[in-house]
């Protein structure tokens, strides 16, 4: 734990959040920009939503950071088609701006417990 009562691990992951959206954003090789839109539009996403619940179980949670990211980023895809602002930069942000909320509400959980 920091000195204020949040984890590292949700410090990490709203860090992560905002580095790898900028690496996507400004250019970068095909294979790299790949693997860091998976980690923001999934991985991290997915993982800093999974901390709010109070699952334990390492395969559990495993599998809730990959359903939980995929389910985000499908309904942000959607209500963007839908409301005809589609933009993949759009979308990075969104999901990213999703993170760093989700790990918000994580700290403030660690931070009354």
């Amino acid at each position: 734990m920091s000195g204020i009562g949040i984890s590292r691990l949700t410090i990490a992951l709203a860090l992560a959040a905002v580095a790898l959206t900028l690496v996507t954003l400004i250019g970068l090789p095909t294979l790299l920009q790949a693997i860091a839109a998976i980690a923001v539009l999934i991985l991290l996403p997915g993982q800093a939503l999974a901390r709010l619940t109070p699952v334990t179980d390492g395969a559990l949670t495993a599998l809730l950071v990959v359903a939980l990211g995929l389910a985000s980023l499908t309904a942000v895809a959607t209500a963007m088609f839908y409301l005809s602002v589609w933009s993949w930069q759009a979308c990075v942000v969104t999901m990213a701006v999703i993170t760093v909320l989700a790990c918000v509400a994580r700290a403030r959980q660690e931070a009354t417990s």
